[in-house]
């Protein structure tokens, strides 16, 4: 829990440095005016086209833009064209940030007009000349195209006015277009803006300018953020608010309400990056009369783009938990709409459990298709006789197929009959054409059935001979101690024979008590009673202890062991004393039935997560017996038990390693007996 804290407050503190470093660098961005007049909102070139009309008016009341032969329409155009050179005249006169100066003749017009206000020190610079014909000859640097007043887009803003009036078939309209006529027009727009307000300087200053960077802000700090969410992890998180609560709402909710609130979020933080960057936001703390308006300013931006990150991050954790919880699973659990689709589909899969087979289905729905289309076709008319003869047809079809699909199903019945008294062949005569899954299905349980019968058979086979060969070692050793018994009441032995005698009871006596421990070892580890204390355990180490501890039963038996063994330890979770029995009895079990002055192999190799003990060696008999059988109690590969010994051996190895989540097989290849102890590696 402690680390889901942590990496909540880390993903917090992500957020909060993308929005101290957004707020840093707001103040400290300098927005420059574009140099181009055609970059600038067409607006602003709208706007002073129409002032030189008006210009051109106040100087030559006899002047008019357009002429037309239509007196209505005449009449019409000149009414909105004052109206739109009234408006243009109104915002550019009272815009402190517009200089000009038109001169036609005689009569000069100017507004605030300032000659102190070099050429270097303007944005924007001209001198338009229209000559006595109306054409336009320009100097300075606003050489825009539209100012000829020839432009297609200005043709267009009239028919605007006309359409505006009524006037929407353009068809009949001549029009003729007059641009001004011994004009002369000076306009200035200072670097420098007089006032942050005004048609030149929200044309100039747009949102284009701060709109970039904000969104390479938000770029940026969602990059950030989303880095950090990928890197986290998304089990631990879910541990804490506010994403436990987010992954407690279904998929459709989330997607709906987180969506609409990230969404508005955003726009409150790009309104308000954008209203500082315009300066616009501190003038209005300002005139609220807030105490230090500039941190106001920066808290407001602070928050709302903290917040920004916050739902942001928000939302990829959310995609992020979609794709590594599964989306499948994520679709059924997490999503309604999901879940009740895969309701849905679950049921529609379920109808397949039915006794019905795919060629069963596909008949009966062609049979569907063909009837509603033969029906729908007699409907069409007065077919009643042809209706008739169609119902019989059909009446006999399907009687037919009744009859084939009983057929069919008295055939699956004399099989399960037959079944039934054990008989397990299988007839061409009895296989099904219409149910080939219900075929299947009995021959999979036929073949089941069989394998069953025949493991019992042998299950109750072996068991016959573990309890012959239980009474076998059991009597051996029983009788031997009760003929020496019998024996030492012969008051004629001598103290040699009678010490003699005792020695031979106590190893009959140690060969029944150590029968009957491995009995119980063995019944304790398949049933599942025995105790084991697991421990790290290291193999290498655990093999060399056994083989130095049985050197002399080795060199007794005239074997050479072989060890070949990893450099490193490989430490397993296993119980010691186990472990240590399974060796031992494996090196008993060599010691026994190898060939003498012969090398026993044992090797020990790491695969993948797991090591594999490999003990090898050259049997001294044919081995001529099932590798399987020979793990199984009382079995021995000396069936004449000349060997001394329980037959448990190998028993109790493959039980204490099943028990150890290990497991034990034997190989043979010709002469060569392998026995192979797997056991998992401890991570």
């Amino acid at each position: 829990m402690k680390k889901s804290y942590r990496l909540l407050a880390v993903f917090f503190l992500v957020c909060a440095l993308c929005s101290g470093v957004v707020s840093f660098l707001m103040p400290r961005l300098n927005p420059q005016a574009t140099s181009n007049i055609e970059d600038v909102d067409f607006y602003l070139v709208e706007d002073i086209q129409w002032l030189i009309v008006g210009k051109m008016m106040d100087m030559d009341p006899s002047y008019s833009l357009v002429e037309c032969e239509d007196e209505s329409l005449q009449e019409q155009m000149n009414r909105a064209i004052q109206d739109n050179v009234r408006r243009a005249a109104y915002e550019l006169d009272n815009d402190p940030n517009f200089f000009y100066r038109v001169n036609s003749g005689q009569k000069t017009d100017e507004r605030q007009f300032d000659e102190d206000l070099s050429i270097e020190d303007c944005l924007f610079y001209g001198v338009l000349n229209y000559d006595q014909s109306g054409n336009l000859t320009q100097e300075g640097t606003m050489s825009v195209p539209d100012f000829s007043f020839l432009s297609v887009d200005y043709i267009y803003s009239l028919y605007d006015i006309v359409y505006s009036y009524g006037f929407e078939d353009d068809s009949s309209m001549d029009l003729q277009i007059i641009p001004p006529s011994n004009l002369s027009v000076e306009i200035r727009i200072p670097k420098e803006m007089n006032e942050k307000k005004g048609t030149v300087y929200n044309c100039i200053y747009n949102e284009s300018l701060w709109a970039p960077f904000t969104l390479v802000a938000f770029f940026a700090g969602s990059a950030v953020v989303g880095l950090y969410i990928l890197i986290a992890s998304y089990r631990s998180l879910s541990l804490v608010q506010p994403f436990k609560t987010l992954l407690g709402w279904k998929a459709e909710f989330n997607v709906v309400f987180l969506g609409f609130v990230t969404s508005m979020i955003l726009l409150l933080g790009i309104y308000s990056i954008g209203l500082t960057l315009d300066g616009r936001l501190l003038p209005a703390m300002t005139r609220f009369g807030l105490p230090m308006p500039a941190l106001w300013v920066g808290a407001l931006n602070f928050i709302a783009y903290f917040l920004s990150m916050v739902l942001i991050g928000m939302c990829l954790y959310y995609f992020k938990y979609a794709l590594c919880s599964g989306p499948i699973r994520f679709l059924k659990e997490d999503s309604w709409l999901g879940g009740h689709i895969y309701k849905i589909v679950k049921d529609l899969k379920d109808q397949k459990n039915y006794d019905l087979d795919s060629k069963v289905k596909n008949l009966i729905f062609k049979a569907v298709l063909l009837n509603t289309i033969i029906v729908f076709l007699l409907s069409l008319f007065w077919g009643w006789f042809l209706a008739l003869i169609y119902g019989v047809c059909t009446y006999l079809f399907l009687v037919k197929k009744a009859k084939e699909l009983t057929d069919e199903y008295g055939k699956v019945l004399g099989r399960m009959d037959r079944m039934g008294q054990g008989d397990f062949s299988i007839s061409e005569a009895e296989q099904t054409q219409i149910l080939p899954a219900l075929q299947e299905r009995l021959d999979t349980l036929q073949e089941d059935f069989e394998g069953a019968i025949k493991e019992r058979v042998r299950s109750q086979n072996m068991k016959t001979e573990l309890i012959t060969n239980v009474s076998h070692d059991l009597k051996t050793p029983l009788t031997g101690i009760k003929n020496y018994l019998e024996l030492l009441n012969d008051p004629n032995l001598s103290e040699e024979e009678k010490r003699e005698y005792l020695g031979r009871l106590d190893q009959y006596t140690d060969r029944l008590s150590k029968l009957i421990e491995d009995l119980f070892e063995v019944s304790k580890a398949n049933s599942g009673n025995i105790e084991l204390c697991f421990q790290p355990v290291d193999i290498v180490s655990l093999v060399e202890q056994v083989l130095v501890e049985n050197e002399k039963l080795l060199e007794k038996a005239q074997l050479i062991p072989v060890l070949r063994k990893p450099d490193t330890p490989v430490v397993c979770e296993l119980d010691g004393d186990k472990t240590v029995r399974i060796f031992e009895n494996l090196i008993s079990n060599v010691s026994k039935y190898a060939l003498s002055n012969t090398r026993v192999f044992i090797r020990i190799e790491k695969v993948k997560n797991q090591v594999l003990i490999t003990i090898q060696n050259i049997s001294k008999t044919p081995l001529d017996f099932d590798p399987e059988d020979i793990t199984e109690r009382f079995v021995r590969a000396d069936e004449s038990r000349h060997e001394p010994g329980s037959g448990l051996g190998l028993a109790i190895v493959k039980s204490f390693c099943e028990v150890q989540n290990g497991k034990f097989e034997v190989c043979l290849d010709g002469d060569v007996f392998k026995g192979i102890v797997t056991f998992t590696i401890q991570e």
